[in-house]
């Protein structure tokens, strides 16, 4: 049987310190492709067909950076001095469980930091990879 979720797509840049909130649309995810999960409560949170590099840095370690994430919400727009220069990010948190997943690219210093917006951080030791097959 499919996976149900919520859809989460990259919104516009929210106002500064306004936060947003995931989609409440229910979706299913196929039944064989591989998905990332909430590593508290399980939860859907990406397909791995939306993992764009896995080159990325997290505050717990390394990271994934993907095109879009489900079952989510967004915390309020900061600024944060990160690797690459200071960004504008919003953090990541999973709907069910609250807990914290990463975060969201709202704006990046320059253009060549600029392919990130919109995009998210996925730290790997807050999530577990299922492959379903």
């Amino acid at each position: 049987m499919p996976i149900p979720f919520r859809s989460q797509r990259p919104p516009s840049p929210p106002p500064a310190s306004q936060p947003t909130t995931a989609s409440q649309d229910r979706h299913y995810l196929p039944d064989d492709k591989p998905v990332y999960s909430c590593h508290s409560c399980s939860e859907a949170i990406a397909l791995q067909d939306e993992l764009v590099s896995k080159a990325f840095n997290g505050r717990s370690g390394r990271a994934y950076l993907m095109n879009s994430t489900i079952n989510t919400s967004l915390g309020k727009t900061e600024t944060r001095k990160l690797l690459t220069g200071t960004h504008t990010v919003a953090d990541l948190i999973c709907a069910t469980c609250q807990s914290s997943l990463g975060w969201m690219y709202i704006k990046a210093p320059n253009g060549e930091q600029r392919y990130k917006e919109g995009r998210y951080i996925l730290e790997m030791a807050k999530v577990v990879k299922e492959n379903k097959w």
